[in-house]
């Protein structure tokens, strides 16, 4: 008897999500909001979470230098309109030294269609900032059914 009612009191006790702690998921909590946020994209708000010459590398292909670069690409992306939003807490995370391995989903509604992207990767760190950001991504086909779980769907 005792040991079902401390079953129920540990089931009905609310379980407080804690927030990822690391500097990429923090950088991209605050992306989230900026990108619903007109005029947030700047290269000052950039720094606050990268060094002043950070990249981003996609396929391989260095597509951003420094934080004048995040802020214009993003801006860009911004005023065309739609949603755009990174799941935090990642699928996967892990930090080694100074480099951050992570497996998320990028998600997506434009023109009424709905995208969903995995990407996989590494941040490098410099003095708590992120220097670099490298991804691969593949789309998630979201005929296919059930879809990733953290894809939207409508």
């Amino acid at each position: 008897m005792i040991a079902t009612m401390a079953a129920a009191m540990i089931l009905a006790t609310p379980v407080v999500a804690q927030q990822p702690s690391d500097a990429l998921s923090r950088m991209f909590i605050w992306w989230d909001q900026a990108f619903k946020t007109p005029g947030a994209f700047t290269a000052e708000n950039f720094s606050r979470y990268f060094t002043p010459d950070a990249t981003l590398t996609l396929e391989g292909r260095t597509v951003i230098r420094g934080v004048d670069q995040w802020a214009t690409h993003f801006q860009k992306i911004q005023a065309g309109g739609g949603d755009v939003e990174i799941v935090v807490p990642f699928k996967a995370a892990f930090q080694q030294g100074d480099r951050l391995y992570t497996y998320h989903v990028i998600r997506s509604r434009r023109d009424g269609k709905l995208g969903c992207v995995l990407a996989a990767g590494h941040a490098e760190l410099r003095g708590g900032k992120i220097a670099s950001i490298t991804l691969v991504r593949a789309p998630v086909d979201l005929a296919k059914r059930p879809p990733d779980p953290a894809c939207w769907t409508k």
